[in-house]
Formats: structure tokens, C-alpha cells, sequence
């Protein structure tokens, strides 16, 4: 079977998993009663939640050719059309859930007036990035690329998702919706349509655009219209301690080796992280996280990106010392991906599968509406595999790769 044929049947079955477990949770919580609130308080709307992800688009601009460069060495030839439906789909979600008759937060007329100033306000800033900063795509096609319009839609719908349903039956909805418009931000990497900085930005402002087109809707509605409130009660470590992680971070080290007399020189790193754990204790859990991670590597004149991909799952620790504080750690296990390529004529790193381990520890704060702002420190050890050939010899050597990763997440708690 094709590579790009798996990859579509894999996003499929997450698609059919995603809206599997939606339903279940409209089942879940039908029971609960009706609470329609007695005042509205216009800027509890507001979050800092878009401010790193639009920080950071900024801050990984000078290393944008890193993740394309993982990408290239990977699936050069990949191409897919999901990304143009997955952006919707949340919001999709949200009106089948409407018209099935199942209660969210607001009646039919406020919910599609505050989707539709979300809406405008996100088209207005996409664009206006797109026609001020004029950043060239990846694939040469057009200087619209910064920020992301697909992920700013994606990230938008899952934002009145997570508003409608999420804080007012079940985070399932959230952790759905937010998934989804992550996915569609890597497939607009994968594609080659857009930077890793676009689809961050672009994650910030569709954040931000429904907060602002939803304190619109307040200011207009004030208390008409609203047929739940936020669920009380829920936003600590204690009563939520399963999450779903969106993580950006960096290496901290740099490793000097060499291989058959030549000096090789593996840089810091940056990564991108999507994790998830589920605890079936208020302390004990089990999770998975999918890391993409782009050092350069270089020697004499020649440097380029190795793209290193794992998929890994152990065991999670949590440990609240107040409702809204903790601290965490996990130790992990998995599969990497390295993807392998030539520097000049003498030096090769190898194409590599094999066993990656990760142990990891985190301090959260539980900020408001069942997001929590993390830092993470872990550490994790890959082997990777060089060749040269010098005087007609060829020399292999296997080197380990420890690196110590920073990272910040934005935690949707559930």
C-alpha cells in the first residue's frame, strides 16, 4: 500500500475515533441539568492561552527551515487534501450536536452570532498578516504563508467547540476538537503549504478570535440567549488530572563526536510534542506523546536538518500540592524514526529505526476553564548511526544522541 494512502486511512480512523468518543460523551453527560447563568462577566472570555503560541511563531522564524527539512527527508512527496475538511470539522461537530438537540451553552441565534464575529475577526487578521508580512510558502507558490489560514480556521472551530460543549458538558469535546485542528497544522507542514511558524500563529489567532467575537456576543446578548454556564468546580489538579499537551521546547545540548577522523558537530535542537495521559488514579496514569525534533547537523562547510520522529508511552506520575499547582514526571518508551541523508562526499547519517526512552518531569499551574500552563524538562536517548567513506574505506559508528529538552505546554485538563 502507498505511504500517502496510509497516512489518509490513519487520519480517517482518527476522524471515526474522534467523533466515536464525542458521542459517547453527549451520552455521558445528557443527565445533567440545565443552569442558566444570572450575569454575565464579559472579559471571563479572555485567556492568555494564544499569547505563546503566537510568541513563539515569532521566535522559531530564524529556524523555520529546520521542521521542513525533517519533512523533506521523510515524505518529500507528500500531498493530501483532509487538511481543507479537518479545519471545519469541529465546528461541524458543534452544529450536528445543536441540531440533534443537545443542550450546549448558548440558544441558536447567540451561538451563530458570536461564531460569525469569531469568524470575521479571524479572516480579518490571517489576512492581514498574509498581505503585510508577504512570507513566501515553503513550496514557492505564493507570499501569503504567514500565518496559517487552515490552522487559524481549525483552531477557531475547535474554540467554539470547546466553549459550546467542552466547558459546559464534557472536556472530551475539547480534547476532540483540539486535536483535530492539530493534526490539520501538521498536514499543512506535511504538505509543504506552510512553515512551522505560520501554523503556530495561526493557532494563536484563531484562539484569540473566538475569545474576542465571544466577548462580542456577551456585550451584545448580555444574559439572553445562554442556555448552560462553565461547569464549576473543575479546573484543579485534583478533580481533572487527565490531559491532552500541545508542546513547543528546545535542546539545551550540543554534542562534538568523531566519526573516522572527521569532526561532526550535532546542534541544539528544536521539537514539536503532541501528548496525551489518562490517570486512573488521581497520582497514577499511562500516556503516549508523538515528538518531531530537527538538529543540525554539520561538519567542514556542510550542514543540514536530521529529522528525528518518536512515538513513546509509559507510565505518568502527578503529584497536586494545591488544586491549582503540581508536580508531574513520566517515564517513557517507544519507536524513533531517523531520517537519514548526506553531508558532502565523505559523511552520511544513517536512516534508522529503532528504541528511543524519555523520563521526564513538569510543574503546572491550572489557569482557568480547564487549561493549565506547564513547563517540562526531559530527557530522552536516541542512537544514531554515521558512515564515511575516507580513502576508499567506508567506517560506520553508532553514536548515542542524549538531549535535554525544555519545553512549555498549553494542557487542556479534563
Amino acid at each position: 500500500m502507498p505511504k500517502q494512502e496510509k497516512v489518509k486511512r490513519l487520519i480517517l480512523y482518527i476522524m471515526c475515533m474522534v467523533s466515536s468518543v464525542s458521542l459517547w460523551a453527549a451520552e455521558e453527560t445528557d443527565s445533567m441539568p440545565s443552569a442558566v447563568p444570572q450575569s454575565t462577566s464579559y472579559w471571563r472570555e479572555f485567556s492568555y492561552v494564544p499569547v505563546p503560541f503566537i510568541v513563539s511563531s515569532f521566535i522559531i522564524k530564524s529556524r523555520k527551515e529546520d521542521f521542513r527539512g525533517a519533512r523533506n527527508k521523510f515524505i518529500p512527496g507528500y500531498e493530501s487534501s483532509w487538511d481543507n475538511y479537518t479545519q471545519y470539522s469541529p465546528f461541524a461537530l458543534s452544529l450536528v450536536l445543536k441540531a440533534a438537540g443537545v443542550e450546549g451553552r448558548n440558544k441558536w441565534g447567540r451561538y451563530l452570532a458570536s461564531s460569525a464575529f469569531s469568524y470575521a475577526i479571524m479572516a480579518a487578521l490571517v489576512n492581514a498578516g498574509k498581505y503585510t508580512i508577504k512570507e513566501m510558502r515553503p513550496d514557492g507558490s505564493s507570499e501569503n504563508s504567514f500565518p496559517s489560514g487552515h490552522t487559524a480556521t481549525a483552531f477557531a472551530s475547535a474554540t467554539i467547540l470547546h466553549k459550546e460543549y467542552g466547558l459546559t458538558r464534557s472536556l472530551w469535546y475539547s480534547v476532540a476538537g483540539y486535536s483535530v485542528a492539530t493534526l490539520t497544522g501538521v498536514m499543512r507542514v506535511m504538505n509543504n503549504r506552510h512553515w512551522a511558524s505560520d501554523v503556530l500563529c495561526g493557532a494563536g489567532l484563531g484562539i484569540f478570535s473566538v475569545d474576542l467575537g465571544y466577548f462580542l456576543g456577551d456585550i451584545i446578548f448580555r444574559d439572553k440567549g445562554m442556555l448552560r454556564k462553565d461547569k464549576e468546580g473543575e479546573n484543579n489538579f485534583y478533580a481533572s488530572p487527565n490531559f491532552f499537551n500541545v508542546n513547543m521546547g528546545a535542546g539545551v545540548i550540543q554534542h562534538e563526536t568523531n566519526v573516522a577522523g572527521i569532526d561532526v558537530t550535532i546542534g541544539r535542537t528544536i521539537c514539536a510534542q503532541a501528548e496525551f495521559a489518562y490517570f486512573f488514579t488521581k497520582h497514577v496514569g499511562a500516556g503516549v506523546i508523538f515528538n518531531v525534533a530537527s538538529p543540525i547537523v554539520s561538519y567542514d562547510k556542510y550542514s543540514d536538518n536530521m529529522g528525528i520522529y518518536t512515538l513513546s508511552a509509559g507510565a505518568y506520575l502527578q503529584y497536586p500540592i494545591t488544586p491549582r499547582f503540581a508536580l508531574g514526571g513520566k517515564l517513557t518508551t517507544g519507536r524513533l524514526l531517523i531520517s537519514g541523508f548526506r553531508l558532502g562526499d565523505e559523511l552520511e547519517v544513517a536512516k534508522k529505526v529503532g528504541m528511543t526512552w524519555c523520563i521526564g518531569a513538569n510543574v503546572g499551574y491550572a489557569y482557568r476553564n480547564n487549561i493549565a500552563w506547564k513547563l517540562n524538562v526531559d530527557y530522552s536517548m536516541n542512537h544514531v548511526r554515521f558512515k564515511s567513506i575516507r580513502h576508499n574505506q567506508e567506517f560506520s559508528e553508532r553514536k548515542g544522541l542524549g538531549q535535554l529538552m525544555l519545553s512549555g505546554s498549553m494542557s487542556v485538563m479534563f
